[in-house]
């Protein structure tokens, strides 16, 4: 008798594992496509691509202490930053690359990532910047089935010289 309620348990549970393991295989190709889409938006000099990956309350903020609210915002200062012929001028020498990619639940992810600039200039100065190698940190949620970034910090390592 025990048998018998042992093998139905069992079933239940592997399938619930099994079903919990293609949800978060899905959720992390989802993940990925939305951070494809926000890397292919900033390879395209696409400020409006770039701020559709992120929440309407998204907090993102980079290296030099711009801190924004909201993907308007984001998009609005992204128009500026795209525009300037300094900011073109750079190129990826090591492209956007996922160093981690951990779902903390049903709805939140956290992904650590790095890339590499070079060729950056100073449009205020005209004087050529350092080459950049960036870590971002990239918090996502989930709603009503859409993966989106929620927070979003970039920091950048300083190479001596």
């Amino acid at each position: 008798m025990i048998r018998l309620r042992i093998v139905p348990t069992v079933v239940i549970l592997a399938l619930t594992l099994q079903t919990a393991h293609s949800q978060q295989s899905t959720d992390e190709k989802a993940i990925r496509a939305v951070l494809a889409r926000e890397t292919e938006g900033w390879d395209k000099f696409d400020p409006k691509e770039v701020a559709s990956t992120f929440t309407e309350d998204a907090i993102w903020q980079n290296p030099f202490g711009v801190r924004l609210h909201g993907n308007a915002e984001i998009e609005k200062f992204l128009n500026d930053l795209m525009a300037r012929p300094g900011f073109r001028a750079g190129k990826s020498t090591s492209p956007a690359k996922i160093l981690d990619l951990r779902i903390t639940s049903s709805t939140t992810a956290a992904v650590w990532s790095d890339e590499r600039i070079e060729g950056l200039v100073n449009d205020y100065s005209g004087n050529p910047m350092q080459p950049r190698h960036s870590y971002y940190l990239k918090v996502l949620v989930k709603k009503d089935g859409v993966w989106k970034i929620s927070d979003a910090i970039i920091m950048d390592i300083i190479h001596p010289k």
